[in-house]
Formats: structure tokens, sequence, C-alpha cells
């Protein structure tokens, strides 16, 4: 009975959850390369044991990527089950196949609206040629010239008009008065970030009268009109356009 009793010395060798929980914490990497391995590892480390699970839960749903419509159902069913995995959320990326008709651009705003509180970081960002060619969409997946929003499209935005930090890359809007009310719903943004922007416009109609929001305007963004793609990169409100 005394040998089947660990010693003193095996029981001091336990570390402290703490110690634990820091380690977790070491685990995520947000760099694009990296970031699926570490959501799988944190992933594991949440069905460990139960005093691994709550760290290991903030931490994972700390950043959320989601690629297709049926990734984002899932999320919006597993934050209905339990509310407060909503709250840890400060960082949402939506990649993968954008100008398609059940864009995740567009539905998200839907399924998880009034479910992300403490959403600071929306990254949009669409598929490149290397991604497309690892990715094929399915058969019965239609890929449309821009992103499919509707007249609704800017009162849905407003419903994560509380985040700071904006990124598009690789995406391409109806109109560019589509474009400018999306960041005109946004009162609250710091930080943007976009490249490989653009817009489809149909060349009998006048797209570029008054359409630009005040919320722009104060902005001071100059857009060249001979071209309909903006590489536009920095803090916006300060340097957001080429001078």
């Amino acid at each position: 009975m005394a040998e089947a009793l660990p010693s003193q010395t095996q029981a001091n060798l336990r570390l402290p959850i703490e110690v634990h929980e820091r380690i977790i914490d070491a685990i995520f990497d947000d760099r694009y390369s990296l970031v699926l391995d570490a959501l799988a590892m944190l992933s594991s480390c949440a069905l460990v044991c139960r005093a691994w699970r709550p760290r290991a839960q903030r931490i994972l749903f700390e950043y959320v990527l989601l690629r297709d419509k049926d990734a984002l159902f899932r999320l919006a069913e597993l934050i209905n089950a339990s509310p407060e995995l909503g709250t840890y959320v400060r960082k949402l990326a939506l990649r993968g196949y954008l100008h398609v008709p059940y864009s995740l651009v567009v539905l998200f705003l839907t399924a998880l609206r009034g479910k992300l509180p403490n959403l600071s970081v929306l990254n949009i960002q669409g598929f490149d040629d290397e991604e497309r060619a690892a990715n094929p969409p399915p058969e019965a997946q239609k890929e449309l010239p821009t992103l499919p929003i509707h007249p609704y499209f800017p009162s849905l935005v407003k419903s994560i008009s509380h985040i700071h930090s904006l990124s598009l890359v690789a995406v391409k809007f109806p109109s560019f008065g589509d474009f400018a009310r999306f960041l005109a719903a946004l009162p609250n943004l710091t930080d943007l970030f976009c490249l490989r922007v653009s817009w489809a416009v149909d060349r009998n109609q006048h797209v570029w009268r008054s359409v630009t929001p005040a919320t722009l305007a104060r902005r001071s963004c100059r857009i060249s009109r001979s071209s309909r793609t903006m590489p536009w990169m920095g803090r916006a409100g300060r340097d957001c356009c080429p001078r």
C-alpha cells in the first residue's frame, strides 16, 4: 500500500495551474501560416481536462477564423448554446470565396448579430490565385463578380459598429457607393488596411457625384478617377490614402 502512494517528492513536481495556463497562452500564433495549427492545438487542450478548458477556450475564441458558411453556422449554434463564448471573441477573420451567393461577409452579420459584444478586429480576405488552386469551390457554388450585398447591408453593418480595426484584402464591391457606405457604418474605426479593394462601375452611372459620406470626407481621402482599385494601407483618418 505504501509503495502505491506517490512520494512527497513526486507530489511536489506537479505544476501550479497558473503555469499550465501560461503555456497554453503561448500556443496561439495568428500568423496566416501558423494560425490553423495553433487553433487545432488549442482545441485539443480544451479537451484534455476541466482545469485546462476555460483558459484554452478563452484563447481559442479570442481569434475566430471562418472559411465557409457551414463553419459560420456551427459557430452560431455553439454560441447560442454557450453565450459566454461569444464574449471571448476579439478578432474575427473571414477568408475564402467571398464573392458567392452565400458570402460570409453578408451572412455573419445576421448569424452572429448581437453575439460578439467585444469584437474589435475584423479581417476580410478573399482567396488569392494559389489558394484558389489548392481549394477549388464546390461545383454547385457559383462565383459572382462582386460581393452580393443588398440595400439593407449598411444597416446590418451597424451591428458591428463598435469595431476599431478593419482589414480588407481582395474584395470587390458592387460600387464605390457601397464601399463608402460600408465604411461610414463603422464610426469607431481607427485602423484601416485595404489591399486589392475594388468595385464594379456601370459606365452609364455617375458614381462620383457626392457619394462620399461625411465621415469619409473628414478623413481627407483622395481617390484617383482613373483607377477603381485602391491599395490603401495605414491608419484611417490620418494617412489611409496615398497623398
